[in-house]
């Protein structure tokens, strides 16, 4: 596994697979975390994409982190 999952790495993918940017702020909250589904489809967007595997795990692992996403630099 990869052990190396970013906020940037679910933001791209995410975004990609059209998530909102309410969405994944939301995720970033503190007390919330991405759901299980977009786990799923981050995982294997990830894995098609860049060859990285990541374990539903890895995610837990992300900082709760208010402030602006990777992509598109919304607040």
């Amino acid at each position: 596994m990869s052990n190396t999952l970013t906020w940037e790495m679910v933001d791209e993918a995410a975004a990609a697979l059209g998530a909102t940017a309410v969405q994944r702020r939301k995720w970033r909250q503190i007390g919330r975390q991405v759901p299980d589904t977009w786990r799923i489809r981050v995982a294997e967007d990830l894995k098609a994409r860049t060859g990285v595997e990541v374990a539903f795990s890895e995610f837990d692992d992300l900082p709760p982190r208010p402030g602006r996403l990777a992509i598109g630099g919304v607040a």
